[in-house]
């Protein structure tokens, strides 16, 4: 079974709050305000009675709620409904509706960056606590300093480069390439 495949999301309910570090392999649904940072190697739902502020990584993203903060995307990221979105946002694909409320930075890295994302997050370690999880700090790093707006030309993965094969043989859970 393909990892997400098949199994129900986590869920966080209406009128609830939740507040800190949330780390999970599985997909994540939120109908209730959450203030804190998200990462999930699936898909996260913000449902339209929500309020996120904070961050979120994860490979796929549907908002039809409130967000306020960082979005780092590996995949596909949909804004439906009467969404409102402020911030910055990371993505590979970015979709949206007409009545969307976007008063947000739209950066989409180029498919090395996003490969190098995805390797690690496919490797994440969910025993390890998300707030001192080097693997969030080197996956918001790489989608910050791999984007056009980037100042530091030199940091910037290219394809087939020796900058995208040392970021790789640097991270100690991603595999090697022989």
């Amino acid at each position: 079974m393909k990892p997400g495949e098949n199994q129900n999301p986590i869920l966080i309910p209406e009128e609830s709050i939740i507040e800190g570090f949330i780390k999970t392999k599985k997909s994540f649904r939120i109908e209730s305000n959450f203030y804190g940072t998200l990462l999930s190697t699936e898909k996260v739902i913000i449902d339209e009675t929500s309020k996120v502020v904070g961050d979120i990584v994860c490979s796929e993203l549907l908002i039809s709620g409130s967000f306020e903060g960082n979005i780092f995307c590996t995949g596909k990221f949909s804004v439906v409904g009467s969404s409102k979105i402020k911030g910055q946002v990371y993505t590979k694909l970015f979709q949206n509706e007409e009545n969307c409320d976007l008063n947000c930075f739209i950066q989409i890295p180029n498919n090395a960056v996003i490969n190098a994302i995805q390797d690690i997050l496919i490797n994440v370690d969910a025993s390890t606590k998300l707030s001192t999880d080097a693997n969030l700090k080197k996956i918001i790093q790489l989608f910050k300093e791999n984007v056009y707006t980037a100042t530091d030309e030199s940091k910037k993965i290219k394809k087939d480069s020796p900058v995208e094969k040392e970021v790789k043989d640097s991270d100690p859970i991603a595999p090697k390439q022989v």
